[in-house]
């Protein structure tokens, strides 16, 4: 089978992004209203500036249901800059080099989303305390007729989708030096996590890697998916921010320990 129709439907799913991206920036710009309150002074988590941050577009991260944003990191952070009266700016990201881009050049100084804690990532992030615990997924079509990755030793040869610049990426090379062949990795620079898993479900692409929450996050919606098979172990998930905000890590990180 070949994959031409991920080029028919790249301009519609593009478009879906674009929107989706939009209506949240929209709402988050109504929304961000300064936590401080008259006569108080903000505690010293990004020194009374506004905190500029990266929230992944994600069940976890940052979602829309009707014209509610949610999620569990959304929450988490934006109850904590409350209670310690810091103004907070969220900017939603599907792609996660937009949001390594944007720590770069300074736009925004944390990341907020399913971030495993790797050694390769840690060679150019530092990370707050673990927010969360999962493992990546290998995400295919269920197969009755015996042609499906059943272990990992089966994706010998085989064509795997993930985004560009994820952290799947450094999992699939390791692997394939472990099974002794060759995995073929295709870097997306277009589609998120939870469109590559759309996209498997839709058989535009033959599997992709992603986490397992965001892949379990789309079971109800498409039955067909087999998630069966783990491409990783358990690994710690947090927030990253640049090497040189370490005392703004330690703040986080005093914070989130209150929380718990």
């Amino acid at each position: 089978m070949g994959y031409r129709k991920l080029e028919v439907k790249k301009g519609a799913m593009a478009m879906y992004v674009i929107l989706l991206a939009v209506a949240l920036g929209l709402m988050l710009t109504a929304r961000q209203c300064s936590t401080k309150r008259i006569g108080e002074r903000p505690d010293d988590i990004a020194g009374g500036d506004t905190l500029n941050v990266a929230i992944e577009i994600s069940p976890t991260g940052l979602s829309l249901a009707g014209d509610t944003l949610s999620g569990t990191y959304y929450d988490l952070l934006r109850d904590i800059c409350r209670r310690h009266n810091q103004p907070v700016k969220f900017h939603p990201y599907t792609r996660l080099e937009d949001a390594l881009q944007w720590l770069d050049d300074g736009r925004c100084r944390l990341i907020v989303g399913d971030l495993p804690v790797t050694a390769e990532m840690r060679d150019r992030l530092i990370f707050v305390n673990p927010v969360g615990v999962d493992k990546q997924v290998l995400v295919q079509l269920a197969d009755t007729t015996g042609n499906a990755v059943r272990t990992q030793i089966d994706l010998a040869g085989k064509t795997v989708y993930v985004p560009k610049e994820s952290p799947y990426i450094q999992r699939l090379r390791n692997l394939s030096h472990e099974i002794g062949d060759t995995i073929y990795i295709i870097e997306n620079a277009e589609y998120s996590p939870e469109q590559l898993v759309i996209l498997t479900a839709l058989g535009e692409i033959p599997r992709a890697v992603v986490n397992r929450a965001t892949a379990e996050s789309f079971r109800d919606r498409y039955p067909s998916l087999d998630l069966s098979v783990n491409i990783s172990f358990n690994q710690f998930q947090s927030w990253a921010l640049a090497p040189r905000d370490s005392l703004l890590r330690d703040s986080l990180n005093l914070w989130l320990g209150k929380q718990q």
